[in-house]
């Protein structure tokens, strides 16, 4: 899976972000012998993060970026999606009734 915050004209992933239980575990080099493209828009990686929540109920993968920069940049946006989740169950979870029993859509 791969991701980019602008296009880069198919550079070479040059950072990579690990996503493991819709949080970020590693923003780290790219290492490999072979170079990983990125993709060229924001509305690509935008489309991949998407397609994984709706398909896997989480946006755990490894994102490829050209630089550390745009690679810091979706880490922080990949935790404002999850803190986004965990306010929205929250507010679900107060605002039950007395008695009244909770459970998402995968339990």
């Amino acid at each position: 899976m791969t991701g980019n915050g602008s296009r880069d004209d198919g550079a070479a992933a040059a950072h990579v972000v690990v996503v493991e239980g819709n949080l970020v575990v590693a923003i780290a080099r790219a290492d490999g012998d072979a170079p990983i493209p990125v993709p060229p828009t924001k509305l690509e990686i935008a489309t991949q993060l998407a397609d994984n929540y709706r398909t896997n109920g989480c946006i755990d993968g490894r994102y490829h970026f050209a630089n550390a920069q745009r690679a810091r940049v979706f880490a922080t946006l990949c935790l404002e999606f999850t803190q986004a989740l965990v306010e929205r169950r929250l507010a679900t979870i107060k605002a039950l009734a007395v008695g009244e029993e909770f459970h998402t859509g995968s339990a």
